[in-house]
């Protein structure tokens, strides 16, 4: 029986053949080869892409990049896709595509401009307001995050990501009444989440309440499964053991 690397080798030198023939490689078959060998569906997706002007042998070979991390490739692929669609929610979608790959990248500025130039095509996108936070916030820009943050909530009030990526932003920008309001907002919409309690237990700590911040925290490390949430409610629980009476 064949290895699995020996199978996509394989299923490359047939997609390598058909591009010359009358079957065709197909997007489904291209991205599936990516999943399993990145270095193997990027050679089918270049060699696809020099027999046709379907665009998809050009995004698949985008995602093979992403997955090479070869981020700067795949940010100069992606923005020659949007050069070439004159469909705006396309072009939105591969500029949201491409403002992802510069945080990736470490490039949180040039993924606001991506998210930036999306957002002019798509403006009432809560997750594409939401990813430009996220940029932002990667810049310290907390105020501009919490107002991105502010209009996402707004078109999408029952997301209880959204509400809290806003508590957070809000905290980090000082404003910690509308901070508070927006974590519980979260929490009626998502009851006990261990991600909403640990930033409750944040900002009632800010607010004086350190009582209340232990609760939450400790509640946190004895429901949620390990990972960094509950490493998280861990460590400020320790944190604050060490401050008690002072």
């Amino acid at each position: 029986m064949p290895t699995s690397r020996q199978a996509g080798l394989a299923l490359v030198t047939a997609l390598c053949l058909w591009t010359g023939g009358a079957q065709a490689l197909t997007y489904a078959e291209c991205t599936a080869l990516v999943e399993r060998s990145p270095g193997d569906g990027y050679k089918a997706a270049t060699t696809w892409a020099k027999t046709t002007d379907d665009p998809g042998a050009q995004h698949c070979a985008a995602l093979a990049e992403v997955a090479l991390q070869r981020y700067g490739d795949a940010a100069d692929r992606l923005n020659r896709l949007v050069d070439q669609t004159a469909n705006p929610y396309e072009a939105a979608a591969l500029l949201g595509q491409l403002g992802n790959v510069r945080m990736l990248d470490g490039k949180a500025d040039l993924a606001v401009d991506a998210f930036t130039r999306a957002l002019k095509n798509t403006p009432n996108d809560p997750q594409m307001l939401a990813d430009r936070a996220r940029a932002f916030a990667a810049l310290g820009q907390w105020a501009r995050a919490a107002r991105d943050l502010d209009g996402a909530v707004q078109i999408d009030d029952e997301d209880p990501e959204l509400y809290l990526l806003y508590a957070t932003a809000l905290r980090e920008a000082g404003k910690i009444a509308d901070a508070r309001g927006a974590v519980e907002k979260a929490l009626r919409l998502a009851p006990n989440a261990p991600e909403v309690l640990l930033e409750r237990g944040r900002i009632r700590l800010i607010d004086g309440d350190r009582k209340g911040a232990a609760a939450d925290w400790k509640t946190v490390a004895d429901s949620a499964p390990k990972g960094p949430v509950r490493d998280a409610a861990l460590a400020s629980l320790k944190a604050l053991e060490k401050t008690k009476g002072k």
